[in-house]
Parts: C-alpha cells; structure tokens; sequence
C-alpha cells in the first residue's frame, strides 16, 4: 500500500532575524534587489548599508543627490558622474554639491568621471582633501581639446588645494592610482622677461608650489602613477630629481610610474 508524503511549508516570516541577514547577505545584486521587494520585513532588513556596497550611484542631476541621502546607499563605494552630455548639471555646476554628500559617505573609493568636472577650485580645501585622499583611483588632469571626439577635463586645483592633498598623501592615502596632468606646481611669477632659457628654468626651480620633498612624498606613496606634463612648467626639473632619489633610496610603496 503506497505511502503518502507530505511536505510542510515555513513562512518566511517565521524565521529568525539572524537567518535572514544570512541569507540576505549571500544574495547577488539582481536578487537582492527583488528581495526588497517582498515584504515589509525584508525591505527593512534589507536597507542595511552592508548589504549594498556593490552598488553604482549614479549622479546628473541635483535631485540625484537625493538617492545619496537613502540609508542602505551609506557605505556605496562607487559613484559615476560620466554622461554623454558635457551641459548636464554635474559636469557644469554640481560638484561642489556632490562633495558636501560625499563628506558624509567615508566609503566612497570611486568617482568615475571627476576629472570631466567643472568647479573644484571654488571647494573648501580641507573638503577636497578629504574626498580626494579617500578614494583608490585618481585622475587629476587638466586638459582641453579642440577635436569633439575629445571631452575636456578640467579638474585643475588651487595652490592651497594641491598643497594640502599632497601632505595628504604624502603622511597617508587610499589612492592606489594617480594621474597627474596640467596642475600648477608654480606659484604666480613675473615671466616678462624671457630672453635668457636657463635663468627662466632655475626661476621655475625656486618657485614651486609643491616643494620637490613633498612632491617626491606624495608620487612615491601610491602604487601606480602617470605623470603628464601638458605644460613645461607642470613639474620642475627639481621634483624630477627628488622623486627619483627617493625611489632609489627608500623602499617607497610605488611600483609602477610612467612619465609622458
């Protein structure tokens, strides 16, 4: 005579909170996001910053900002501020904005698409250090294009800005990559006098903005670096010549540097 098998069913619901973080936990992204979905219970649990550190913020708009504020977006590691538009508002206007949210979020290791912006110089210095020094990845570059295939980039800082991030850098960093390219390493002299080459370059020697120490300091403290001299006066010949001598002298955490 066969025998009948019956298979309870256990509510969700019932399961321990504890249980549920577990699982939740192991979720891949599109499912964890379905999730949320369920119940109340599972939207709460779910609202947890741990579980949403996978996510991408996206942000063009000032209302964007908003997504920023959303609990389970409190340890978000990536922000992209990239849009096929050079008129939207981050590019234009909105980065002083996005660095005051960003202040607040001391996870944030990625802004794809910064060096597309427009406005750092007008930042607090003490806030750009702080949003700069945090992330793995960054590109500080100062160039303009006149081809339209090419964007430009204007992420240019002030002195007291690139001072401040350099002794930054140099004492600690996240920054696992750096590209510098079109900064003013000088501070403002009298160039009316042009004739002698030699004498000008020593001017720009004893002019840095960036003493050669602590650029050297700060270069040979990042792993990666890409060094971009867009114009003559990018970097002196001076801060060449200390970045070397301290690679070759300390046991510096460097270990790839292109020059172009």
């Amino acid at each position: 005579m066969g025998q009948s098998h019956s298979q309870s069913q256990t509510h969700i619901s019932v399961l321990p909170n504890e249980v549920m973080f577990i699982i939740l936990q192991y979720l891949p992204p599109q499912e964890m996001k379905s999730a949320v979905l369920v119940c109340k219970a599972l939207r709460e649990m779910g609202e947890k910053p741990r579980f949403w550190t996978w996510a991408v913020a996206t942000v063009n708009t000032k209302d964007d900002l908003l997504k920023l504020k959303l609990p389970r977006l409190q340890m978000v590691q990536e922000i992209d501020v990239t849009h096929p538009s050079r008129l939207v508002w981050m590019k234009r206007e909105g980065l002083a904005d996005l660095f005051q949210v960003i202040g607040e979020i001391p996870t944030v290791r990625r802004i794809r698409g910064l060096e597309f912006c427009k406005g750092i110089e007008g930042i607090e210095p003490d806030l750009v250090v702080s949003v700069l020094n945090s992330l793995e990845e960054l590109n500080l570059c100062y160039d303009f294009y006149d081809e339209e295939d090419f964007e430009d980039m204007p992420l240019r800082l002030e002195a007291e800005q690139l001072e401040l991030l350099f002794t930054a850098v140099a004492e600690k960093t996240n920054l696992k990559f750096l590209q510098v390219s079109g900064q003013d390493m000088l501070k403002d002299m009298d160039k009316t006098d042009e004739t002698d080459e030699v004498d000008e370059m020593d001017q720009m020697d004893e002019m840095d903005t960036i003493s050669p120490e602590l650029f050297a300091a700060a270069v040979s403290n990042v792993e990666e670096v890409i060094l971009k001299e867009h114009f003559k006066e990018d970097i002196t010949s001076k801060q060449f010549e200390a970045l070397y001598s301290i690679i070759a002298v300390e046991d510096r955490p460097v270990r790839k540097f292109t020059c172009l």
